[in-house]
Order: C-alpha cells, then sequence, then structure tokens
C-alpha cells in the first residue's frame, strides 16, 4: 500500500503523522491479493486566517484496483476528523473485501 500525505494550512507533528500511517497501513489486511493500492490523504484547513468554527477537513481517496472510495470527515481537530473518516473507510473497505475477493 502506497500512502501520499498532502497538507494545506495544517501543521502535521511527526508523532500524527506516524499516527495517521501506522493506522492506514492496518487495511492492508482487507487489500491482501488486490494488486496496487494507493491511499491518497489530504489535510486541510478550510477557514486560513479566520481560526472560528469547523475548519479542518480530511479527505482520503483509496484507489482499489475494481473500485475507488472516497471519505471526506470535517471537524474542529484534525485527528478527530481523520478517527471518524478512518471509521467509515474501514467498515467501507470491510465491505469491498467481502464483495470482490
Amino acid at each position: 500500500m502506497k500512502i501520499n500525505i498532502q497538507t494545506k494550512g495544517v501543521i502535521v507533528t511527526s508523532k500524527q503523522k506516524s499516527v495517521i500511517e501506522k493506522k492506514l497501513l492496518r487495511l492492508k489486511r482487507y487489500t491482501k491479493g488486490c494488486g496496487e493500492v494507493v491511499c491518497d490523504l489530504r489535510l486541510i484547513d478550510e477557514t486560513g486566517a479566520d481560526k472560528s468554527g469547523v475548519d479542518q477537513t480530511v479527505s482520503i481517496n483509496l484507489i482499489l484496483p475494481k473500485e475507488t472510495i472516497f471519505i471526506k470527515e470535517t471537524d474542529d481537530r484534525i485527528m478527530r476528523a481523520f478517527g471518524f473518516a478512518y471509521i467509515i473507510l474501514e467498515r467501507r473497505l470491510c465491505r469491498y473485501n467481502q464483495k470482490h475477493i
């Protein structure tokens, strides 16, 4: 599994990055035998200079051989938004695994 992380206006520490990568690599168990899997992760601060309201967005685009899974979650904290997106991604990937493999 290849993981691409892009940020825009968000500062991600090395510890946060390692937690994100470790969680995403756990999903390998659902993609065994699928071939090449690419995960594009975008962490975006929506409001920029105006720091009010819900403004942290996580979008995950998982490219599988037969399907593409796209998830977008928004919250006021980036890691909480990633947690919600990860739960949805794991559920959808489990469904994909049962259907195609």
